[in-house]
């Protein structure tokens, strides 16, 4: 089967961006839910009163405040991203400048890695603060249509505002998981000194605990890989090259290696999960699979 690609894609593009944004903050809203009732459940065991539950709100507006303000210092500091100059990279400024003029973008601030793994992602707030990063086994090993390819990608990223609403759900995402070793810890610290306490409100808080991560999960696996496809079709668009894409992600199959400084709470940034090799990690991988998005692209028209 062909898919054809026309004038009208990209108002369905556009269309299904707004949807998986509203999903964005709907889930973005059951986190936040959740967090609201770990600090009842925790305010119970500790006789805080509703005072507790108020503060575990306020501590997902300031979390929410750091996703928003400070995610792109955080994740480039983990995967050790260095800024690179005009001079260092002219080829890598001139593709970019390139593709976000196409894009109707601000220029993003270019960042390498130094791995000689191939891989990339963007990351920011919105348009006017927004970077991508590169590793240099990409801009070494790649042809010049694969890379092109591969960064008009992570621009559709930008555009689509994907990398700010994945940083949010990620933060609040790892934040439930905090939350439930704290209501487990807050469990065997406080046995046996609170006899009183409620059955149904302990039987809800080990509920909490056990399903609010899986939720959290699941909910980043959605988004990220909804959001894959949609910017595999924005590189499309913008490069009229959908076989270089699948070509630059079939090299990037190949490579099974993790990069130096990955970190499983980054993962879901870059073109392609890290790493992810076995049914299992298939399975829970925050991308979808490789062979998918590749069948889909040589079958595209442009």
């Amino acid at each position: 089967m062909q898919i054809s690609y026309n004038s009208g894609v990209e108002n369905s593009i556009a269309s299904q961006i707004r949807n998986n944004n509203l999903k964005v903050y709907l889930m973005i809203a059951i986190l936040t839910a959740i967090i609201g009732l770990f600090g009842t459940v925790l305010s119970y065991t500790f006789n805080w009163g509703l005072t507790g539950t108020g503060y575990f709100l306020v501590a997902a507006g300031v979390i929410n405040f750091i996703a928003f303000f400070f995610s792109d210092r955080i994740v480039l500091r983990i995967a050790k991203a260095k800024p690179v100059s005009r001079e260092q990279a002219p080829e890598l400024y001139q593709i970019v400048e390139k593709l976000c003029i196409k894009a109707e973008l601000p220029m993003p601030k270019l960042y390498l890695l130094n791995d000689t793994t191939m891989n990339a992602f963007a990351t920011g707030r919105d348009h006017s603060h927004s970077a991508v990063a590169v590793t240099r086994g990409l801009l070494e090993k790649m042809r010049k249509e694969e890379a092109e390819a591969v960064l008009a990608h992570e621009i559709s990223h930008i555009r689509n505002y994907d990398m700010r609403t994945m940083a949010v759900v990620s933060i609040l995402a790892g934040f439930v998981s905090i939350l439930a070793d704290l209501y487990w810890s807050s469990t065997l610290f406080n046995r046996g000194q609170d006899r009183d306490s409620s059955g149904t409100m302990a039987l809800i808080g080990a509920a909490l605990s056990l399903f609010a991560p899986l939720t959290a999960f699941f909910i980043q696996l959605a988004i990220s890989r909804k959001r894959e496809y949609v910017a595999d079709a924005g590189s499309a668009e913008l490069t009229a090259q959908p076989k270089a894409l699948a070509s630059a992600l079939r090299k990037i199959s190949m490579d099974v290696r993790l990069p130096k400084h990955f970190s499983s709470s980054t993962a879901h940034l870059y073109i392609s999960s890290p790493g992810r090799t076995s049914l299992l990690d298939r399975l829970f991988s925050t991308h979808p699979p490789l062979e998918e998005r590749i069948k889909i692209l040589e079958n595209l028209q442009v």
